[in-house]
């Protein structure tokens, strides 16, 4: 029996509390729309996997673990066959602080996504599901070359941007309504910048906000390999309308042609494997590392150098962390996800190797590492391959950036888990 359960919940947090993506010193003062956490359980046969989008910038992988390990308790479920995707937004609240009212926050979000999966895995109904895909300008890749041979954040014309904006929706048996859909797309959700103090779900939000009143059920944004993709449109709540009429009115043109059919293929499995990282220099390129980091990040690097001569020091010269590495795939589309910010290149990797534009490719699933660059942008340096792991390596345990070829292991570890 092909079976499908939603349920939606709110997550919107208190006012006060601490953002995260971008700094504010006042923290959240006022709430633009309130934020949530959808649960969506597929089952068929003796199959069952869970997808549960969750508003947020993208919380650590232990605290997403233990998140994903309570579903499995409650659902009686392997681990590996429920993901939790993060929207990336950044006018979210944060999650890791020593802040009581963010670690009051933390228990409670994670209490309501548990109980969102527990409540859609209550609400399965006989569910017929179809895919499609268009193509759509919401994205601008922002590696901008500079004279010096790097690279700055600004606007890349000629860089790779996944254009694709795909859709699983879901419809109940018997009626023909819809009662869910999932929307993938890429372009960072950070519409709204440093100078707006207030909550957001950002452009998925809006999305999904105008989706839901025409649709008339719960929708997802599940975010792609944006590691490299800036939104096309930021800066203003006009910017915020802009990227979300373009990600709505594209979605909405793909419902008329969609084909639904029970679901005769469901899979959700993982690979976890030892990804390297970068050897610790010495001290002095380490101090330049910090030093250009609170140059232009302004940040303070203190904890960062510290722990890298310690670790220097000690013999560890190459770190290891953990990568999680999943699919979750319905009859003939897929989503594979990290937990980590991909660039839009590793995406269309995997779309073409697999020849099929329903084969998407994303980040911010299952926690929150840093970024993964390809081969070719580390020559190039800039934020996303240099800086970012000292500015949050101390959170999240990636120190250095990973080796050159990691990107390509974990195209190769998507083809194998597409194999089984």
């Amino acid at each position: 029996m092909s079976k499908v359960g939603v349920y939606k919940i709110d997550i919107t947090p208190p006012l006060g509390i601490e953002f995260i993506g971008y700094h504010r010193p006042s923290g959240v003062t006022n709430v633009d729309e309130r934020i949530y956490a959808t649960a969506f359980v597929f089952e068929s046969d003796k199959t069952k996997s869970v997808f549960i989008s969750v508003d947020n910038i993208g919380m650590l992988v232990e605290d997403t673990t233990f998140i994903r390990r309570q579903i499995a308790d409650e659902i009686r479920i392997p681990i590996q066959q429920i993901t939790v995707v993060y929207t990336h937004t950044h006018s979210g609240p944060a999650t890791v602080s020593e802040s009581q009212i963010v670690k009051s926050y933390k228990m409670i979000l994670v209490q309501n996504v548990v109980k969102a999966a527990v409540y859609a895995n209550d609400n399965l109904q006989p569910s017929e599901v179809g895919w499609n895909v268009t193509m759509g300008e919401i994205g601008v890749n922002r590696r901008e070359p500079t004279p010096d041979g790097k690279v700055k954040m600004g606007t890349n014309e000629h860089g790779f941007v996944d254009k694709r904006i795909g859709m699983l929706a879901i419809r109940q048996q018997d009626t023909d309504e819809l009662t869910g859909a999932i929307v993938f797309c890429t372009a960072h959700p950070n519409v709204l910048m440093k100078d707006s103090d207030i909550l957001s779900a950002d452009y998925p939000g809006l999305s999904r906000k105008i989706l839901e009143s025409t649709l008339t059920c719960p929708v997802i944004i599940v975010q792609g390999a944006s590691g490299d993709v800036n939104a096309k449109y930021r800066g203003s709540i006009d910017a915020l309308r802009q990227m979300a009429f373009a990600v709505s009115g594209n979605v909405l043109s793909m419902i008329p042609t969609i084909s639904f059919q029970p679901i005769t293929n469901l899979n959700t499995d993982s690979i976890t494997f030892p990804m390297k990282l970068k050897e610790i220099p010495g001290h002095d390129e380490l101090e330049k590392m910090a030093a250009r980091a609170e140059e232009q990040w302004g940040v303070n690097t203190s904890s960062w150098l510290g722990s890298m001569v310690e670790k220097y020091e000690e013999g560890e010269r190459q770190l290891t962390i953990d990568l999680e590495v999943q699919i979750f795939r319905v009859n003939e589309g897929s989503f594979s996800g990290i937990p980590m910010e991909p660039f839009s290149e590793t995406a269309l990797v995997v779309q073409e190797d697999l020849h099929t534009n329903l084969a998407f490719f994303g980040g911010y699933t299952n926690g929150y590492l840093g970024y993964l660059p390809t081969r070719e942008a580390h020559p190039f340096g800039g934020y996303e391959v240099e800086l970012n792991p000292i500015v949050y390596g101390p959170i999240t345990g990636l120190w250095m950036p990973a080796v050159e070829d990691t990107a390509e292991k974990v195209v190769g570890k998507v083809l194998e888990l597409h194999r089984k």
